[in-house]
């Protein structure tokens, strides 16, 4: 009898430990509190409900934090709307382009190490890159095609930059037939691929411009994360989980997690008009390979799968300087790479783009949205998030529709309504 209350003690003195643990890493202030007025989760019921009905979106999960208090986090719709399985706020989402911001702030732990630096030439880390050639012309019909010696080697800061003249074969078309002859993967690879053969394949592939010169959307980070297994010793997935996923807590975040096929929120797809499920026909990868277990191809561009919750966490790291929940992943004056305009005009855009964000400059501000200074950007199966730091705001918005022309409208409404319940 003694040992069985002894185990009760023990178990109760446990969960108290987690219950108080959980309650000291994630604080949940009302709204009102935060500085927002009584309606603004009405109004975001109003939204979400009007998306789903519309058939817009099966279901969305978002999180709005403010001083490092979550105000609102909530689930709309269906995790799964053909087996009717209402979305919850743990469900797992495939984050896509989300993942470049965890490769970048890798390679910035690196840089404080002093095991890289900016300036490095690519091929110092993976010896393909060496003698880089850029393509000059391509006949599309009989293949052939001329190249010339890049002005440069590739450093780390084109990469972080997305100047290095490597692509998606959706951002620059002339690249789409060598990335294909080579089967280089954008997200997933078939078992027993690595990102060190992909990489290898990649370094003696053509770049669209020489390095420095453009900005070119691509696989530049996925070489990143090849540079971080090189310099670190180990798998971008153990780099990932040892330096910055278990420190935070984000125990819901990884390339794959087998086992978790009840968590994966269904992926759909706007075809013709409509809201399908999605499929290989309606795409180009297998919807389900967050929860493979036999894959080993870790896309540091485009492969995690996280939550809501798990990718706040992240963010407000990011907001607090380097530190959450009293550890600390890097040092703050490291961080402002993350935060500073790096593009010095080379990129046709409004706004800055920095080693891992988008800016939102002066020009790039529009009235009633997020201000100057803020941190954002995206992922292709319809996610996307913000830093605000002049608010102390963080926001993430999940969704999963891969294609989808409503982005645009559904992300506007969500960010106008929140800076418009925004009244102190």
């Amino acid at each position: 009898m003694r040992k069985i209350t002894s185990l009760f003690l023990l178990l109760f003195l446990f969960l108290s430990c987690t219950q108080q643990q959980t309650a000291d890493t994630y604080r949940f202030t009302s709204a009102e509190d935060l500085g927002f007025s009584a309606n603004l989760e009405q109004d975001l019921d109003e939204i979400f409900d009007h998306f789903i009905e519309g058939e817009k979106i099966a279901g969305a999960v978002a999180i709005i934090a403010r001083n490092g208090q979550i105000a609102v986090e909530k689930a709309w719709g269906w995790q799964d709307r053909e087996l009717e399985r209402p979305m919850e706020t743990h469900h797992l989402f495939r984050i896509a382009s989300m993942t470049k911001a965890v490769t970048s702030l890798a390679i910035l732990q690196l840089f404080e190490q002093g095991l890289l630096d900016f300036q490095d030439p690519v091929e110092n880390f993976i010896p393909d890159f060496v003698n880089p050639l850029v393509l000059v012309h391509k006949d599309e019909e009989t293949g052939e095609y001329e190249t010339r010696p890049a002005s440069r080697s590739i450093t780390i800061h084109d990469l972080l930059t997305h100047t290095s003249g490597i692509a998606y074969n959706f951002t620059r078309p002339e690249l789409a037939s060598f990335y294909e002859r080579e089967e280089i993967p954008t997200i997933i690879a078939e078992p027993g691929e690595t990102i060190a053969d992909a990489m290898a394949r990649l370094g003696r592939l053509p770049l669209a411009h020489d390095p420095g010169e453009a900005y070119s959307y691509g696989l530049s980070t996925d070489v990143l994360g090849r540079v971080v297994e090189v310099v670190s010793g180990l798998s971008l997935a153990n780099y990932f989980s040892q330096n910055i996923f278990e420190p935070l807590g984000m125990n819901d975040t990884g390339f794959y997690l087998p086992g978790r096929q009840n968590d994966l929120t269904a992926m759909y797809s706007i075809q013709n008009g409509e809201l399908v499920r999605f499929s290989e026909e309606s795409g180009t990868l297998d919807s389900n390979f967050p929860v493979q277990d036999n894959l080993t191809y870790y896309a540091g561009g485009a492969g995690l799968t996280s939550t809501a919750r798990d990718y706040f966490t992240f963010l407000q790291a990011i907001l607090n300087g380097g530190e959450w929940n009293g550890t600390r992943l890097i040092n703050s004056n490291t961080l402002n790479y993350l935060k500073t305009d790096q593009m010095m005009g080379i990129w046709d855009d409004s706004d800055g783009f920095s080693y891992g964000f988008r800016i939102t400059s002066e020009a790039g501000a529009a009235e009633g949205l997020r201000p100057p200074g803020s941190l954002s950007w995206g992922g292709a199966f319809q996610t996307t998030y913000w830093i605000d730091p002049a608010n102390e705001l963080v926001v993430v918005l999940m969704t999963q529709v891969l294609p989808s022309p409503y982005s645009n409208e559904i992300y506007n409404r969500f960010e106008s309504a929140i800076y418009s319940a925004l009244v102190e």
